[in-house]
């Protein structure tokens, strides 16, 4: 058991959505929301209070959080009407509620006490201003309808140690993540910063970012509560253990060796001079960022207002401070929650959201009447234009993050924030920075190439851009931003370079090169929509993995020969309400469409484990990744499963598809979800609507149990196919979210070849084909290896197609 938290609060979204936040942190907290009246109206509901109450408590006592001061009076009321020994384990506690939840849920999932957890609730509010730190421990404003339990004493004792910071990046902010997550229990107040200068608090965790520490540096830890001694060696202990991270020799280096990376939007603050590189004989020599070559007329991004305009974002006026804290601390929960089910800069993001000085530098601006959006904004302009101005990379480079997951705020209040401009055909765009989502919405919209002023070369954006192919150069000062707009630019993103007004000559040339880089990528491409037949006669087929209909097209452009493995529950992964059969088969209607005659597997729903769905009701651990996911859940849930396969079916009329299951062990759940493709066939068939049944019926071999048990699995499936990414994660025991270990998420360790002989063989044993649709089917270093085991189909990225058939043809 442990202590449970009930969110009391006037709207019922803002309650389930803060639930909903906090959950992702505890997934074993049980989290009762208690929003709005019975009728569903704003407002709170003495019942549906008391209902919370009862499933929070388990035994240990729970913490009631509310939104606004005429919340708590229906809860007080409602813990009045308690049994005296229940009422003396309720803890009423008065804190911002999206910080304070999950402040609290956080303690209580390291198994803190009531007091504990009040205590973590309340400290959620974080220090503001600039003057002293408040003694967050003994500050704790709780009410309890017992007996009265007196606040812990932080001052207990009080112990200070120093140690030297191993890893290279020092603290960024997985590792203040780390050492928040370490304390999790502990009646404790960390405090963090440099020997004589003023510290931080741990929690806060973009002002330890803002610290900057670095490989090499001295930091003084200041511990103080009953827990002090075993936390200071906590701390110590990780910090001088690197975090896991590669701890060569450490090294700080200079602040004049670095740059900094404003922020990408709303940075109209005043900010330091970048200086940087000069443009000598027409050429600027700068960072190399992301590789290629672009030629076009420069095109300069503006900064983003950092006022906004519009009756919804005025700052200042009549707008009620409570009604806007509601709708800020709903929009932030809400950005939060989908931000979390996305890719690993987006969860940055959603983290980024629960900093509790980002929040509460807002309510100055509530209290003087500014609407959500405004003050909002204005906290995350100065924030990150705080980050920006700093003289240390790591630090700067996070300003961008700070605004990019702000703007998602600013979306949720009906905000956008857009400076992109409509068209960008073939331009060279300058900018001082970016955010990760800027990068593919340049590309849609026709840049070729991207020049910023600051940046790092391990920035998101920069990831992103060598991810999709978008020639990019960093550091390169504001030379360029100062050229006048349409001037032709020649960027290498390879040399880090940018000419200036090529002369006729240099453009023809620089245009040759572009037009043969082209023409060999359209050659490789244009090879790719023929068939790869090996020496040995044999066929293998170059397939893609989709998830979409964007990538439904890319696979055709490419010369996918087929699918095999659509991800069906990327097509519902944000959706707030599961998509009944209608709209799941016109969803599989449109992809299909693209598809025409080629193959096409269709994976169901694989929910749990790094792939949670918004519209289901999903735990961390009871769905993670050695929960009930995949096909298991489905089996649990044979109404989600039958909707699918009808959905299947009917969108499969005049295509060729296949079904398969994905997270299969043993052989007795391919039996089950063949009884339950065969029960959806036959129920359409009484329906009387067009429908056409599966070609195949096959599973997913992505758990060492399967593998090992090929033999069985493969007597009752059709055909099978590896899904490499899971069967490399189980079976070296390595999370493929946790970077600590993914040195041995390595596909050419010999557990996992050995693996695949005994699997493959298997499968041709019994002439059952084989497929492979993980990564290490796209890489041409284990691509011939899988084909010389008896593998007929690989199936890969769309943009690895064209390179792996010319590698069958040239090598197989």
């Amino acid at each position: 058991m442990s202590v449970g938290l009930i969110l009391v609060s006037h709207s019922a979204d803002l309650a389930r959505g803060s639930a909903e936040l906090a959950r992702q942190m505890a997934p074993s907290v049980v989290i009762a929301p208690a929003g709005g009246t019975d009728d569903g109206g704003i407002g709170t509901s003495f019942d549906l209070i008391n209902e919370a109450i009862a499933k929070a408590d388990t035994g240990d006592g729970a913490v009631l959080l509310y939104d606004l001061g005429s919340a708590v009076l229906t809860a007080e009321m409602a813990v009045e009407f308690l049994d005296p020994e229940a009422a003396a384990r309720i803890r009423i506690v008065d804190a911002p509620l999206v910080e304070g939840a999950v402040s609290a849920a956080v303690t209580a999932e390291g198994g803190g006490d009531v007091d504990q957890v009040a205590a973590s609730a309340r400290s959620a509010g974080g220090p503001s201003g600039d003057g002293p730190e408040p003694d967050i421990e003994a500050s704790v404003s709780a009410r309890s309808a017992g007996d009265s339990v007196p606040a812990p004493d932080a001052r207990d004792q009080v112990v200070k140690a120093t140690v030297s910071v191993v890893n290279p990046l020092g603290l960024h902010a997985r590792p203040v993540a780390a050492l928040i997550r370490a304390l999790t229990g502990w009646d404790v107040q960390v405090t963090i910063g440099r020997p004589g200068e003023p510290p931080v608090h741990l929690r806060a965790v973009l002002r330890v970012v803002g610290l900057a520490l670095r490989g090499g540096d001295t930091v003084e830890v200041i511990a103080s509560g009953p827990d002090a001694p075993d936390a200071a060696a906590i701390v110590t202990a990780l910090i001088s253990g690197g975090f896991g991270e590669t701890v060569d020799r450490p090294r700080r280096l200079a602040p004049a060796a670095m740059g900094a990376a404003p922020a990408r939007m709303g940075n109209a603050g005043t900010l330091r001079p970048v200086g940087g590189p000069a443009i000598v004989n027409s050429v600027l020599r700068a960072t190399p960022g992301a590789p290629g070559l672009a030629m076009g007329p420069l095109v300069r991004l503006d900064r983003a207002p950092r006022q906004l305009t519009g009756d919804d974002a005025a700052a200042g006026g009549d707008h009620d401070p409570a009604t806007e804290r509601d709708r800020l601390d709903g929009a932030i929960a809400a950005a939060a929650q989908k931000l979390s089910a996305g890719n690993q800069f987006e969860v940055a993001h959603a983290i980024l959201l629960t900093d509790p000085e980002l929040r509460s530098a807002a309510d100055a601006e509530l209290d003087a009447g500014g609407s959500a959006a405004a003050a909002w904004w204005s906290s995350v302009g100065s924030t990150a234009d705080a980050l920006a101005a700093d003289v240390d990379e790591l630090v700067a480079a996070r300003a961008v993050d700070v605004r990019e997951a702000g703007a998602a705020v600013l979306a949720e209040l009906g905000v956008v924030v857009d400076r992109i401009p409509s068209r960008l055909q073939g331009a060279v765009v300058f900018a001082d920075d970016l955010g990760p989502g800027e990068v593919p919405v340049l590309l849609e919209r026709g840049a070729v190439g991207v020049v910023l002023s600051r940046s790092s070369t391990t920035a998101h954006a920069v990831i992103v851009a060598r991810g999709l192919g978008l020639p990019m150069i960093l550091r390169a000062g504001d030379e360029i931003g100062r050229l006048p707009a349409g001037t032709e630019l020649v960027l290498d993103g390879d040399r880090g370079t940018v000419r200036v007004s090529p002369d006729a000559d240099q453009a023809a040339d620089i245009r040759r090169r572009i037009t043969e880089m082209t023409d060999a990528a359209q050659a490789r491409t244009q090879a790719a929509h023929g068939p790869v037949h090996l020496a040995d006669g044999r066929q293998i087929l170059v397939v893609a993995n989709i998830g979409s209909l964007a990538d439904a097209r890319a696979a055709v452009a490419s010369g996918a020969d087929g699918v095999g493995l659509l991800r069906t529950e990327l097509l519902v992964l944000d959706r707030d309400t599961y998509p009944d059969e209608d709209v799941q088969t016109a969803d599989l209607t449109a992809i299909f469409d693209v598809l025409g005659d080629r193959p096409i597997v269709v994976r169901v729903l694989d929910a749990g484990g790094d792939k949670p769905v918004t519209a289901l009701d999903l735990d961390p651990q009871h769905n993670g990744f050695l929960g009930v996911r995949g096909l298991r859940y489905l089996l649990a849930h044979p109404d989600l499963l039958q909707t699918q396969l009808r959905a299947i079916c009917r969108a499969s009329v005049g295509h060729r598809v296949s079904v398969m299951a994905p997270m299969v062990s043993v052989a007795a759940e391919v039996v089950a979800f063949r009884a339950a493709v065969e029960q959806a066939v036959v129920s359409l068939g009484e329906s009387g609507v067009p429908f056409q049944a599966p070609d195949e019926i096959g599973v997913m071999i992505e758990v060492p149990a399967a593998a090992l048990a090929a033999d069985e699995i493969c007597a009752v499936s059709d055909f099978v196919s590896i899904g490499s990414n899971d069967l490399t994660s189980y079976t070296m025991a390595a999370d493929r979210t946790e970077t600590g270990v993914a040195d041995l998420l390595d596909p050419s360790a010999t557990a996992i070849q050995r693996l695949l002989d005994q699997l493959c063989g298997f499968a041709v044993a019994s002439g059952t084909p084989v497929a492979v649709c993980g990564e290490i089917a796209g890489m041409p270093e284990h691509a011939l290896g899988l084909v010389a085991r008896g593998v007929h189909e690989l199936s890969v990225a769309p943009v690895r197609i064209p390179l792996i058939k010319e590698l069958l043809r040239t090598q197989g």
